[in-house]
């Protein structure tokens, strides 16, 4: 956040490294800005504060679907590295994944070959949530909960 702040720059103009950002949809690279960071952070947080102090229910945005994304990645990583991963850790977070996460469609963003998915007859037919860059802060149905410093802004709101 800092240092696309500092340079005034996107994730992908950016030659210092950035945390986990290139682990996210390198497609939308050019749109990961010091905003998008700044918004991302705020989401991480409350995602995990809401893990921790027994308030959560869901997950909310394709956002948070992200974040979580590559904090279990990176808890995979850790407890690989100190010879912490053993047949039953893997089992419980593949269960906590398969528990926590509705769908996997956040994974489309991934594939370039999907791109555009959710807008299409296929899309809705599967009910697949919007997941196009500009609603990956929006809650995916009114009884989800988004940070309010995360949470999109009104139409026309200054940017």
């Amino acid at each position: 956040m800092q240092t696309l702040t500092e340079e005034d720059t996107t994730a992908a103009e950016c030659d210092r490294p950035l945390w986990h950002f290139e682990d996210l949809p390198e497609r939308y690279a050019l749109q990961y800005d010091a905003r998008f960071a700044r918004r991302f952070v705020v989401t991480v947080i409350a995602m995990t504060t809401r893990f921790t102090d027994g308030s959560f229910q869901q997950l909310s945005c394709v956002a948070e679907e992200l974040a979580l994304k590559l904090l279990l990645t990176e808890t995979n990583v850790a407890l690989e590295t100190f010879g912490l991963l053993d047949d039953g850790v893997s089992a419980a977070l593949d269960a906590f994944a398969d528990n926590v996460y509705e769908d996997m469609d956040h994974e489309w963003l991934y594939d370039d070959s999907m791109g555009g998915i959710d807008e299409s007859a296929v899309g809705a037919a599967l009910g697949v949530a919007p997941m196009a860059f500009k609603a990956w802060f929006t809650p995916f149905n009114e009884g989800r909960y988004v940070h309010p410093s995360a949470a999109d802004e009104p139409e026309g709101a200054a940017q």
